[in-house]
């Protein structure tokens, strides 16, 4: 996911800027965990997700157009900002509330994951809301999301992850802190959904509309 990149440029960026975890907010073993085990089962999860309704009724793209559309471009963007910002505010919750950065960053890193379940689900369609059963129609989507949450807990629980991977233990109440991001990137993303639906159904909206390919 173009978002993936987004964020590890803007955190690691944003750590350096306001020195927060002496600008390191993610070790290398972390960077690769997310990467490939959590990141990749998605891509292939989606890859055999299904068809958006309608597909095979639209209008081919134009040749040469990007799929890389404004709307695309905007989603990423506002999405990897909000992520972002949610990861860098744990560590610094785990430093100035919990008095330990690395209890911080194994808060941020969980956050990650959790926030990554959320955008898989998000980018299976460009203004569909994910507030619906039919988030739970692919069975590979539900395997991975289902993996995904249970791998966020123990990453931070079991003791070979934790040297693996330099985390820390967490308790409950750090957990909670967690989920706070994942859960606002999911209302807001939502809402940024809302919005597009209600200015593609205005009159103005339906004339310069352009229909797009969803996750399938």
């Amino acid at each position: 996911m173009l978002v993936l990149l987004v964020v590890f440029v803007l955190t690691f960026l944003g750590a350096t800027l306001f020195n927060i975890a002496a600008g390191e907010p993610f070790t290398p073993p972390q960077v690769l965990w997310i990467h490939f085990i959590v990141n990749a089962p998605f891509g292939f999860a989606l890859g055999f997700d299904k068809e958006s309704p309608g597909l095979m009724d639209r209008r081919p793209r134009p040749r040469g157009e990007s799929v890389l559309t404004t709307g695309v471009m905007v989603t990423v963007g506002l999405a990897g900002l909000a992520i972002t910002i949610g990861l860098l505010s744990m560590i610094e919750v785990g430093q100035h509330l919990f008095g330990s950065v690395t209890v911080g960053q194994s808060i941020a890193f969980t956050s990650f994951a959790l926030g990554l379940i959320v955008a898989a689900v998000e980018c299976r369609s460009e203004t569909g809301t994910a507030l619906t059963t039919a988030t739970f129609d692919s069975k590979q989507m539900n395997w991975a999301m289902l993996g995904e949450f249970v791998l966020a807990v123990l990453v931070t629980q079991m003791d070979v992850f934790n040297r693996l991977l330099g985390t820390t233990q967490i308790n409950l109440r750090q957990f909670g802190w967690a989920l706070i991001p994942a859960l606002a990137l999911l209302a807001l993303w939502d809402l940024g959904k809302y919005v597009a639906r209600r200015r593609m159904s205005s009159p103005s909206g339906e004339a310069s509309a352009v229909p797009s390919v969803g996750g399938g």
